[in-house]
């Protein structure tokens, strides 16, 4: 009787058990696949010292920033990265949105239109230095289609954390969050010699939750020459290839170098040496799996600028070896792969710096360099996962030189450039 009963005893808590663990769940669930769809690096800048914000005319305390970006990752859920890390005070956000975009990037779809939240509250406080990341919103991205980012900010004068690059944006004054028509909000934008500087206030990142268990994240890491819509692009020929299940993001800061910081009165827009940005802007991307790097072009180009020599010296090739090396290193640890394309030609880039004459003039001496690392990223040597060569976008008649259909000013890519770039990309390293 005693062991029948402790029979029975038994088989009432596995009964229980059962019932509070369910056959079959004995293996952890899966965790939530975010994937970053969309990205810009931060720099050191504020808006009052690009002269944008004299364009509105008023004294500013409260301006509303709307921001129009091409997301390359389908998801249910989105969640937006804000980042104060150069700031000196901190920066209020009162208020944001997301919607999809309307007729213009000037507009939103009324109804689309979804409040962005921090720990549950649509005000945050974000102290200087501190980067942070909102609550998951139920909206739905789809790859290729536009969203729009609509942000009130305090303080907005005084914030020094800017991307310079992937997306549309217009400010103006008041609380927009919840208005579809931004008509009087002016272009947060700038033009040189490298080309346009789309400005983005604090918005450094969209993540999306992908149902998809195998999407992860493609980084194009580098600087001018892959500050334009060579990731749009190239996540066309993936959608076009069935290759759905990739994101392409961009982490490219005009002017940037490999190992050393920028110099000169603008030396905070050329951003930090890539060897101490690429924790921040490759490493820490959701869903991150491969970067490809065009980095290294102005390392060696810079230090014979007239308006840096006093501040520069040239780079050797056993620098800019241990450089590469470097990321390789950090990649690799991480269990991203890497690959290096080419620096492509620069011969008859002069570097004219708001119409100031020529900076610069190549030389075989000056070039050397180049040819020497391009050739190491092609060789057994290099500890890269794989090198892309772009010879197509040379110029048939001189490889020290681009074609001049695809590049603006001898260094950097027309549209068409920039389409070329990517048809050459060899896809079948994502697979």
């Amino acid at each position: 009787m005693k062991i029948s009963k402790k029979i029975l005893s038994i088989a009432l808590v596995v009964m229980l058990i059962a019932t509070i663990i369910p056959l079959g769940a004995s293996a952890a669930p899966a965790e939530e696949n975010w994937v970053s769809a969309w990205s810009t690096s931060p720099i050191s800048a504020s808006l009052s010292d690009l002269g944008i914000l004299d364009n509105l005319g008023v004294t500013l305390t409260a301006v509303s920033s709307r921001v129009t970006v091409n997301p390359t990752a389908s998801g249910s859920q989105v969640r937006l990265t804000f980042s104060n890390e150069f700031g000196v005070t901190p920066l209020t956000i009162s208020a944001c949105s997301i919607g999809l975009t309307g007729s213009s990037s000037k507009t939103v779809q009324c109804k689309t239109i979804k409040d962005v939240t921090f720990d549950g509250k649509v005000y945050k406080v974000i102290p200087a230095g501190q980067v942070v990341t909102s609550d998951p919103i139920d909206f739905n991205v789809t790859a290729g289609e536009k969203i729009t980012v609509t942000t009130y900010f305090r303080g907005i004068n005084a914030q020094r954390t800017i991307g310079l690059i992937g997306g549309d944006t217009y400010a103006t004054v008041g609380n927009y969050t919840h208005i579809s028509s931004m008509a009087l909000g002016i272009p947060l934008s700038l033009s040189a010699d490298s080309g346009a500087y789309e400005v983005i206030p604090a918005l450094m990142g969209i993540d999306v939750l992908s149902a998809d268990e195998d999407a992860c994240n493609c980084v194009i890491f580098g600087d001018s020459t892959v500050a334009n819509e060579i990731p749009r692009l190239l996540e066309a020929k993936l959608q076009a290839n069935g290759i759905t299940n990739i994101s392409v993001t961009q982490q490219a800061i005009k002017g940037n170098r490999l190992v050393a910081d920028g110099v000169g009165v603008a030396a905070n827009v050329l951003g930090e040496a890539g060897i101490d940005r690429f924790d921040r802007d490759v490493l820490q991307q959701p869903g991150v799996k491969y970067v490809v790097v065009k980095l290294g072009i102005n390392d060696i180009v810079h230090p014979y600028c007239e308006s840096k020599a006093d501040k520069l010296t040239p780079v050797t090739f056993d620098e800019m070896v241990a450089g590469y090396t470097e990321l390789v290193e950090m990649a690799h640890a991480n269990g991203i792969e890497i690959y290096f394309a080419e620096l492509t030609p620069w011969k008859g880039y002069t570097r004219d710096i708001l119409g100031t004459g020529a900076d610069v003039q190549w030389t075989e001496e000056i070039d050397a360099i180049r040819l020497q690392l391009n050739a190491w990223f092609a060789s057994d040597d290099c500890p890269a996962d794989g090198y892309i060569g772009l010879p197509t976008l040379a110029d048939i008649n001189d490889i020290y030189a681009l074609a001049p259909a695809f590049t603006t000013d001898g260094i950097h890519f027309t549209t068409a450039g920039q389409q070329a770039f990517v048809d050459a990309f060899p896809i079948d390293i994502f697979a």
